[in-house]
């Protein structure tokens, strides 16, 4: 994973860190299921951005730029069928409880974006 930068690695921690708190606030506001339901939402955010940082980065940045952004674009839209796919089979398969995988999915995704802003802006590496 050497290709994958610093900011990715970061975003990559705190969804991990994400999912384990969700983890852990639902075990003690609602026990093992909520809990383990939580944990669930967390690892659908991790797991989709760390095949979305694994699927473009893994090119380079010396590609052209139009492979680049054609990357990107295949990237993101691969990224929302395995979201959508992962729900449903936590849904599904995994029969979880809706509130706590919804929840602790949406901290993730509010981290994913708390963490980009700043590399956006350019006041970070």
């Amino acid at each position: 994973m050497a290709f994958i930068n610093s900011t990715t690695r970061r975003l990559l921690v705190i969804q991990a860190c994400v999912a384990a708190a969700g983890f852990l606030v639902f075990s003690w506001l609602s026990g093992p299921y909520a809990a383990w339901s939580a944990l669930a939402g967390g690892g659908i955010g991790f797991i989709t951005t760390a095949f979305f940082a694994l699927r473009v980065f893994a090119g380079g940045a010396e590609r052209p730029a139009k492979v680049i952004v054609r990357t990107f674009y295949v990237g993101e839209s691969q990224k929302i069928l395995l979201t959508v796919a992962l729900f449903v089979v936590a849904i599904v398969w995994l029969e979880v409880s809706f509130l706590p995988m919804f929840a602790t999915y949406m901290v993730s995704l509010m981290a994913f974006w708390i963490v980009l802003l700043p590399a956006l802006s350019g006041t970070q590496d």
